[in-house]
């Protein structure tokens, strides 16, 4: 048996050691059912990372109209095109960053192929153009798209205090290994946190991983310039590349005809190996104002990445088991060859190498600190948020629900103190 084999069976054994169900309810119905004709509008960027083609097909019961389009868009859209809209394969998409019709009834389809995300970040449907088209998927919903020939699930929250045309922020959640988007849904909690501030929120399903119970250890690419990470993570790290930024696009596309977006305004953040995916976003996509990571890890070095100045809060127990402390903090046992990712996002960030603290401890007495690092650019903050004693989960989650297996309740809750950070410093 591979190395890479038997560690990933200690992977397996420790998550599911801590597992215990998987899937989520549906609220508001469920988005499923044959797809109609006509092409989603681009999400401001083409297939990321080289480029991954297929189609993209929004399952659900829309109402007729066009679908959306994103401001100015930034990558190559060249791929196949339905009812009649017209593609182009130059740096624009068809819609020249307007509105497009295309006939579309609740599902699209469309090949992307081309450029990086990684540039200039387009608008997302910052509330111009033909966002919002679509009619009645308020609340939760869960839904489908097809991207590199693969069927991709995710659940969309969008709250009733925000109007369908006014420009909403959007908040990304990835999950960790045998994980379910809907277990995050649940362990978060921030449906709460999108109904009083209205936000709309996406919580991904990985690669091989889907609402009907499919998990896997692997479910998202976290470094597709094959570097290294730190810690575990490099034991689950998905080969495949490019499908999962082509996913991002493809939903926020979709999410564009309901809610017209907060270009600006979106955000990421993830659990374990979603942490992890977290960073990376944070490396390589310019459309992400700040993002996240909770209990991951990075590459050795940032200097490579694609984007400038990201605002970035990191949060890690001290006690976790599976993904070292070490890989985001200064103060837990050094990994070799990997500098924690709290030093690493200070460095690219251009901040000072002293931090403040602040106590952050939990209403059911869990311990905690955050360490907000000095002499950061004003879009550049970061900030580390350890939990004296906490395992791998998720700090202040839910024990309610199907991610309360991954819930330490007692600490401070990393949903609102992340949201907090992401208001503070990245508006």
């Amino acid at each position: 048996m591979s190395l890479r084999s038997r560690a990933g069976l200690f992977l397996v054994a420790s998550a599911l050691s801590v597992h215990c169900a998987s899937g989520a309810s549906t609220e508001n119905g469920s988005m499923s059912g044959g797809s109609s004709s006509g092409q989603v509008g681009s999400s401001g960027y083409g297939a990321s990372g080289g480029g991954s083609s297929g189609s993209l097909s929004a399952s659900g019961g829309g109402s007729s109209g066009s679908s959306s389009s994103s401001g100015s868009s930034y990558g190559t859209s060249s791929g196949s095109t339905s009812s009649g809209a017209s593609s182009s394969s130059g740096g624009e998409d068809a819609t020249n960053g307007g509105g497009e019709d295309g006939g579309d009834d609740g599902s699209s389809s469309g090949a992307s192929s081309g450029a990086s995300s990684s540039g200039s970040s387009g608008g997302s449907s910052g509330g111009g153009g033909n966002c919002s088209m679509r009619t009645g998927m308020r609340g939760k919903t869960t839904r489908t798209v097809t991207v590199g020939g693969a069927t991709r699930t995710y659940i969309v929250y969008l709250p009733t205090s925000v109007g369908a045309s006014s420009p909403a922020p959007l908040v990304f959640v990835f999950h960790g290994a045998t994980m379910t988007a809907g277990e995050m849904y649940d362990l978060t909690q921030y449906s709460a946190i999108a109904d009083s501030d209205g936000i709309a929120l996406a919580f991904m399903d990985g690669q091989s991983t889907n609402e009907s119970g499919a998990t896997t250890l692997d479910p998202w690419n976290v470094s597709d310039n094959g570097a290294a990470v730190c810690g575990a993570g490099a034991l689950a790290n998905n080969g495949t590349a490019s499908v999962d930024f082509a996913f991002i696009d493809a939903v926020k596309a979709d999410i564009a005809q309901d809610q017209c977006l907060d270009a600006s305004h979106q955000f990421g953040t993830g659990f374990s190996m979603g942490g992890y995916f977290s960073h990376h976003i944070g490396c390589d996509r310019t459309d992400f104002r700040a993002v996240g990571p909770h209990s991951g890890g990075t590459i050795a070095s940032l200097s490579s990445c694609a984007t400038g100045h990201v605002p970035v809060i990191i949060f890690h127990g001290t006690s976790d088991g599976l993904i070292a402390d070490g890989c985001d903090d200064p103060n837990g046992a050094a990994q070799a060859g990997f500098p924690p990712t709290a030093t690493l996002w200070a460095q690219k960030n251009g901040c000072g190498t002293t931090y403040t603290t602040v106590t952050e401890n939990g209403a059911g007495g869990g311990a905690g600190q955050c360490y907000v690092y000095s002499g950061c650019p004003a879009d550049g903050q970061v900030e580390l948020c350890t939990f004296t004693g906490m395992s791998h989960c998720w700090a202040g989650g839910s024990t309610a629900g199907s991610g309360s297996a991954y819930a330490c309740s007692t600490y401070a809750s990393a949903t609102q103190l992340e949201w907090a950070f992401f208001k503070k410093y990245a508006w």
